[in-house]
């Protein structure tokens, strides 16, 4: 075993040098900006998502399949009233709404400051005269809209949460048309780490709704940099594969990528008032520079190249543009701009400025931002890790904010600037970074944020104050350090500690103890309540946002720390000692998931990234004993969490990749394990990154998925149904914590906040399951409910809009777990439920289903079939009654070419997706039959 001893980490240096990129290039993280508690990795924050979410088989993260699991999210979320609990319980969302820097936090910011989350794409509306209306982009935050930027604060409204799980990277409009507008997506500044894209979204209404462009659903649009509009109203993307035209309004694209290039990676695009088309390629490659007059009918071979003087790069070269005048910003291979270079003569000649300021701090691959006065191209703007202005063309440079403290400039932009934007006239300026967005109305004298009410923090974790209705909470921000909630609803945080906020913890007995962390193996710690906070550091071992759990009974914590080691932490509440176990069942992979058993003494369950889940008996002394509990078929995948249910018997792994059975249960302490997940069919295949048992049921739960959080009240093994939860925002989710003095459950969004609801609202009890039907004028109601040895009064509740329920009448709970009731309503379409009050007091629902009289809720129907024209996935929504069923497909001549089975549970609507990628193209009917009835629809498979 190795010991380690507290020490005060003055500098953290991220260093990727075991990640080679394909140039044979590394990447580091600037020591300046991580001193202690520094805001951000990048670098390390993509390698660490990457890892947890690729793809075994492929070794890529597969986005178009995030894409069809938002979708089927959705759609099921539309028709669940016939199926799930409706109208008694939304999650109520906490925020924050805005922040303030805690007494402990090192990162200060001038002005009273205000952070919110990522910021990559801005788009000013030209629609609107005053200039006011600003769209935002966000990385895993969707598209939010003000029409008053120049308020304090501004007022945001989110678009969509269809939206919340995509990389935007950059927004247009059509200035000939200002109602339609185009977004792109993708993470296109990674190399090896890269995220991929949905490809590009289209509205015609002004912003209201999106719908994806058919035509950039290929690899080709996986990882977009810029999209642009010209004057009439033609379209142009750069990306990683090269750059594209559309002139169709986005139906079709022609590749335009100019040849003579040594690679078609594109970082960055202009358009020129000029009418010239600017373009900037490579990214960790040779770099090289093209520009035409013509971008409406340029082709590969006619763009013109640069007649001397343009800069050398082997990373990326970023532009700014006003007219004839242009600057570039080339990053070196230490991620520094040493100098920056202008041209006059829009593009042709370039030539070095006069100095450069030092404000990328090696950040030069991740983040750069320019833009110039459109009044004066003697004013220009730059920024990284600060902003920094020239008033004379490039030959003297002022710094004009700083991301932490007052000093040497008492005016707050937060680190890590993506974009910056100069309109009108160059009166007003707006910067999009990784803390959110900022304004000036005087050319970047006064910069104050316009985050308040722009509720996209990205949190990886969250804990609750173990009081019954206690509104304190922890949660864990990405860039944006751990965040202390006090109120109820949605309201403000207290930012208490700095840098990258990581997991979190609350002593559940002795509640003045509360723990934080930064990245690796440091922790934060507080023994007064949460009212001050301080390190204790132990080293840059372990992940990068490192799991650990806390011992709320003997005061211990658990963590991932070197590959076949956990870290073992004997006295958190007030030492600051800790050792290092080597444990050979993890194989030589590294801890990815810890849970200590609440129920059997230093019993810690570990999983690894390599796929194993792990039992660590006597984890607290120098002789653990350990088991592999790793079943047969559990995938090589990367284990996110590891539940316990009622006792150590019961007990659920979920997995974060793509491309694996996500979910897997075993009622013998790990004996043997059943998946709960087939394959993507009835849960889509995405990554789950927490899992719980439903409180007091070993047969249900409730996991953080990539597209909110998704539940099931009856496991059945690869057959279970899981559900959308339906007032959950389709964002991903990080982490699941349940408070059992007043039963709520609270769930940390990556992109959303934090969000809480009371457990009973949200599953409803197991095997309480309700069914129903028209007959004649009266309905027949059927339903299962296992009485509590202390009894319990039904009483049945009709609605007409699922939200007003009213007593339609009650039964006595007997013996018997099966009981049925007979209703006549006044109306013919109307909503029931049950609903269950215990003896002692406590009240439970069941289901609550959908009745139309038109028969709608027992014919067999298709309710929807998309995509259609369909190129893999094929999905489908459609009402069935309990019973057997069989999918065809058939040929235009009526051959039947695929047939599935199965045996639905019960009555109402459900949704299946099918890779058909092996049918050939063609015209094909999708036939649905059951109880001797059939529904067809027609697609096109492409």
């Amino acid at each position: 075993m190795q010991k380690i001893h507290s020490r005060k980490i003055t500098q953290i240096i991220l260093c990727l040098s075991s990640i080679l990129f394909i140039t044979g290039c590394t990447l580091k993280k600037n020591a300046d900006k991580l001193s202690d508690e520094g805001y951000d990795g990048p670098d390390k924050a993509a390698e660490f998502e990457f890892n947890r979410t690729k793809d075994p088989a492929t070794d890529i993260v597969p986005r178009e399949r995030l894409l069809t699991a938002i979708q089927y999210t959705d759609s099921l979320k539309k028709i669940l009233p016939f199926q799930l609990v409706a109208g008694y319980g939304s999650w109520t969302e906490r925020g924050p709404n805005s922040d303030a820097v805690g007494a402990s936090n090192g990162n200060t910011r001038a002005n009273s400051g205000i952070a919110s989350g990522r910021i990559r794409s801005i788009l000013v509306d030209a629609a609107d005269a005053t200039g006011n209306t600003v769209f935002v982009g966000g990385e895993n935050g969707g598209i939010w809209k003000t029409t008053d930027i120049t308020a304090s604060p501004a007022t945001w409204t989110f678009v969509n949460d269809f939206f919340s799980n995509m990389a935007i990277t950059g927004i247009c409009q059509n200035p000939a048309a200002t109602a339609t507008m185009y977004f792109c997506t993708g993470e296109w500044t990674f190399n090896a780490d890269a995220v991929a894209g949905d490809g590009i979204f289209k509205s015609t209404n002004g912003g209201a709704t999106w719908v994806q462009l058919a035509s950039t659903t290929g690899t080709n649009f996986d990882y977009c940099s810029k999209i642009l509009c010209d004057a009439t109203g033609n379209v142009y993307v750069s990306t990683r594969a090269g750059v594209y035209r559309s002139i169709d309004g986005g139906t079709s694209w022609t590749t335009i990528t100019p040849s003579g290039l040594s690679t078609s990676r594109f970082s960055d695009m202009e358009l020129s008032s000029t009418g010239r088309l600017h373009v900037s390629a490579g990214q960790f490659s040779t770099c090289g520079y093209r520009y035409t007059d013509n971008p409406s009918t340029v082709a590969a071979g006619t763009w013109t190249s640069p007649a001397s003087g343009y800069p050398s790069s082997s990373i990326r070269i970023e532009l700014g543009c006003n007219g004839s005048t242009l600057y570039a910003l080339p990053s070196d291979g230490s991620y520094q701009v040493p100098t920056i270079y202008k041209s006059t003569d829009g593009g042709a000649t370039w030539a070095a400025t006069g100095s450069t300021p030092a404000f990328t701090s090696g950040q030069g691959w991740y983040c750069l931002g320019i833009d110039i006065d459109p009044s004066n191209t003697s004013n220009v703007i730059v920024g990284s890790l600060d902003c920094f202005k020239t008033t004379n063309g490039g030959r003297s440079w002022s710094q004009i904010s700083t991301w932490a403290g007052t000093t040497p400039v008492n005016q707050y932009v937060h680190a890590d600037q993506q974009i910056i934007k100069w309109y009108d006239n160059g009166n007003k300026l707006l910067i999009g970074c990784d803390g959110g967005i900022h304004y000036s109305a005087d050319k970047g004298t006064t910069i104050r944020d316009r985050n308040v009410g722009l509720r996209i923090k990205q949190f990886y974790s969250c804990a609750m104050h173990p009081n019954s209705g206690s509104n304190y909470f922890l949660a864990g921000a990405q860039d944006n350090g751990v965040h202390q909630f006090n109120n109820p609803g949605l309201s403000n945080t207290v930012e208490v500690t700095g840098g990258d906020g990581a997991f979190v913890a609350i002593d559940q007995n002795q509640s003045q103890y509360q723990f934080g962390s930064y990245v690796y193996n440091n922790y934060r710690r507080s023994t007064d309540g949460g009212a001050t906070w301080s390190s204790v550091n132990f080293n840059n071992n372990g992940q990068f946002i490192n799991p650990w759990d806390y011992d709320n009974i003997n005061n211990h914590i658990y963590g991932g720390y070197l590959a076949a080691q956990y870290i073992y932490w004997s006295d958190p509440q007030t030492g600051g000692t800790a050792i290092a176990v080597s444990i050979p069942s993890f194989n030589s992979s590294s801890v990815t998931a810890v849970t200590v058993s609440p129920f059997t003494a230093n019993r810690v369950y570990f999983g690894t990234a390599g796929g194993r889940v792990v039992k660590v008996d006597a984890a607290n002394g120098r002789s653990p004993v350990d088991v592999n509990l790793t079943g047969a078929g559990m995938p090589a995948g990367t284990v996110s969490c590891i539940a316990v249910g009622s006792t150590d018997q019961y007990l659920m792994a979920c997995y974060s990749n793509y491309g694996v059975a996500s979910v897997w249960y075993s009622t013998n302490g790990g004996t043997t394990w059943t998946s709960l997940d087939n394959n993507g069919i009835n849960l889509p295949d995405m990554p789950v990154r927490w899992c719980m048992f439903a409180p007091g049921h070993d047969d249900a739960a409730i996991i953080a998925t990539e597209a909110g959080v998704y539940l099931t009240h009856l496991f059945n093994g690869a057959s279970t149904t899981w559900l959308p939860s339906p007032t959950f925002p389709t964002v991903r989710t990080d982490m699941l914590k349940y408070r059992s003095s007043d039963g709520l459950v609270a769930a940390a969004t990556h992109g959303r906040g934090l969000w809480t609801q009371p457990y009973l609202s949200i599953v409803p009890l197991t095997k309480f399951l309700l069914r129903g039907k028209w007959n004649g004028n009266k309905t027949d109601l059927q339903w299962e409910y296992t009485r509590p040895a202390s009894g319990a009064a039904l009483e049945i509740e009709v609605s007409t809009d699922a939200g007003n329920f009213v007593l339609a009448g009650s039964v006595d709970a007997i013996e018997s777990k099966y009981y049925s009731f007979t209703h006549h309503p006044n109306q013919q379409h109307v909503y029931y439920r049950i609903k269950a009050t215990e003896a002692n007091g406590l009240i439970k629902y069941s289901n609550t289903i959908k009745l139309f009289k038109n028969g709608s809720d027992q014919e067999l129907q298709i309710t929807k079939l998309y995509p259609n024209p369909v190129q893999n996935e094929l999905n489908t929504a459609f009402i069935a009654e309990k019973g057997s069923v069989t999918y065809l497909i058939t040929s235009a001549g009526g051959q039947t070419i695929w047939r599935k089975e199965e045996e639905l549970q019960f009555t109402g609507a459900w949704l299946r997706n099918w890779n058909i990628s092996g049918i050939k193209p063609g015209i094909y009917q999708l036939s649905i039959v059951a109880n001797h009835k059939k529904v067809t629809q027609q697609f096109v498979k492409k």
